[in-house]
């Protein structure tokens, strides 16, 4: 498990005045000399890893439920003493740590060569929400297709391949996703394929059921196919994973998944995606190859219902707004003889058939609701979504349309419509989550020596007025986990600040620490005046640099 600073979960308010506080209760030092940490590594052979089986639909939904815990929720456990997310078999942080140009996005995972033809189908299957084949192409690599819905052409391939740019810029493991066209006469069957019936078993294949197939797609005017065809993933699959507890079987697997800041902050990313069937059965784990051993690698996968399709058609009315199962709606309706009306029910589409329904007008990122409640989701701290809305915000209009872009999409305006709304989406998911704590982030140590910070919310554009800060700078004893004050409180305007020189210490190679509190004051946000901690470390004649960060959102 991480050296998160789980100290920081106890967290008390550093007393004002010249005296020494106890800033943890943590007996041992705070901050070890490779902190922060920037990569899990995943230490221990995971080659004894069986494949799992989740449960399914309701069943699902009452074990989570039945499992999660209650009490006070604590600091995720995957995050580092900067407050950030590590890389990992679960994670890898890309755009809102580094800049994405709109190319990188619109490339996302695709890493080679698009699916070539002919194709040689290996296996299919009819059973489950969408018809779907097994295909080999003619470079010999293996891709499940799926077809888009009749009536609904580049419905669910359009959303499986635009959610898949950007939940692989926003940092998770995601297959490579292609749209493709096809014709009968490119499907050629290999004499060992199999095929699983309505029945759920399975049967040597047969021409006549590829044909069955195709007669439940959508088909393109010149007579060809649209496919989303997504390249089987690296290594051997061993089931999916759960949104809570552990792999038991997995020796790396030793943070909650409920309580993975990665898993939590899907909450906000799925909103904005309105990727409501985030279930196990649409994730996978699989045994990847790392050095002289091998790990489980964590991918999300099968986004055709997200954005405005269901998969098979359009996303129900009230989808993004209420939980499958839930009784409070159907009692008030029935409490007021039908005249409750909720907002899902007055709202209007474009009707466009490409896309959906999807909307941003009357989008509340933090009323959004899955199909099924999910355990991490439910786990998800203002912290969790604070760090979620920075990556969201981070991307530009310009990237927001280049993966709408990879869609593909034949109709001009479905595809302006979209990326519209996904754009109205992003800055709603702006306005709700960074504005819940104080907004100071990103501490760095220029070359003249200073500690310079941004106000993400006042460079997201969500908030407007001219802040200022308090600040109060402390030493701060890492051995002892105590911190003394150097100063008072004081008001500054400028989001940089000198480091000043502490007092001196023993030892020529002695580390020394540094604490800074920083409060914003603007008359809107009284939360805000809740402070921010940056720690910083530095060497006698060396320059500092950020160690630690704490939001203290508790």
């Amino acid at each position: 498990m991480f050296r998160t600073g789980i100290a920081a979960m106890l967290l008390v308010a550093v007393a004002l005045g010249n005296v020494a506080v106890g800033v943890t209760s943590a007996g041992s030092p705070r901050f070890l000399p490779d902190d922060p940490l920037m990569r899990e590594v995943e230490s221990q052979d995971a080659a004894r890893v069986k494949p799992a089986e989740p449960a399914e639909g309701l069943a699902s939904w009452r074990a989570a439920k039945a499992g999660t815990r209650a009490g006070r929720i604590g600091l995720a456990g995957d995050v580092n003493t900067v407050d950030g997310v590590p890389d990992s078999a679960w994670f890898t942080n890309r755009i809102g740590t580094r800049p994405m140009t709109p190319d990188e996005v619109r490339r996302g995972p695709d890493t080679g060569t698009p699916p070539m033809a002919p194709w040689t189908v290996v296996a299919g299957k009819s059973d489950g929400v969408t018809p779907g084949l097994r295909l080999q192409d003619s470079l010999g690599r293996i891709y499940f297709v799926k077809f888009d819905p009749p009536g609904f052409p580049e419905l669910a391939s359009g959303a499986e391949v635009v959610s898949t740019k950007l939940l692989y810029a926003l940092g998770y493991w995601v297959p490579e996703n292609y749209i493709v066209q096809v014709r009968r006469e490119d499907l050629r069957r290999s004499p060992r394929a199999a095929f699983k019936g309505t029945d759920g078993r399975k049967r040597p294949m047969t021409d006549a059921d590829i044909d069955f197939i195709l007669q439940h797609a959508a088909r393109s005017g010149d007579g060809s196919y649209r496919i989303v065809a997504s390249l089987s993933v690296e290594g051997t699959p061993v089931g999916p994973f759960r949104y809570q507890g552990l792999r038991t079987d997995d020796p790396n697997d030793v943070v909650l998944h409920e309580d993975r800041r990665s898993l939590r902050a899907l909450a906000v990313f799925a909103a904005w995606l309105n990727h409501v069937d985030t279930k196990a059965q649409n994730t996978l784990d699989s045994l990847v190859q790392a050095g002289d051993m091998r790990v489980v690698r964590h991918y999300l996968i099968d986004f055709g219902s997200t954005l405005g399709s269901a998969g098979t058609e359009p996303k129900d009315w009230r989808d993004g707004f209420e939980y499958a199962y839930e009784g409070r709606p159907a009692a008030l309706s029935l409490l007021t003889f039908g005249a409750h009306t909720p907002i899902w029910r007055t709202l209007r589409y474009p009707g466009l058939p490409s896309i959906g329904r999807i909307e941003g007008r009357h989008f509340d990122p933090a009323a959004w609701k899955p199909t099924l409640p999910n355990p991490a989701f439910q786990r998800a701290r203002a912290d969790d979504t604070f760090w979620a809305a920075q990556r969201v915000m981070a991307f530009s209009d310009d990237a927001i349309r280049a993966a709408v872009d990879s869609g593909e999409y034949s109709d001009p305006a479905a595809a302006r419509y979209l990326a519209d709304v996904l754009i109205e989406r992003r800055d709603a998911i702006g306005r709700a989550f960074l504005t819940r704590a104080n907004p100071v982030s990103n501490p760095t140590i220029d070359g003249a020596g200073r500690l310079n910070f941004r106000n993400v919310a006042l460079d997201a554009g969500v908030v407007e007025g001219s802040p200022m800060y308090r600040v109060r700078w402390s030493t701060f004893d890492n051995a002892a986990d105590l911190a003394a004050s150097m100063e008072s409180w004081k008001t500054v305007r400028a989001s940089s600040l000198v480091v000043p020189e502490p007092p001196a210490v023993t030892g020529p190679t002695e580390d020394r620490f540094l604490m800074v509190e920083i409060s914003t004051v603007l008359a809107a946000f009284p939360e805000w005046q809740r402070p921010v901690r940056v720690f910083v470390r530095g060497r006698l004649g060396e320059s500092w640099t950020v160690v630690g960060f704490e939001r203290g959102t508790l």
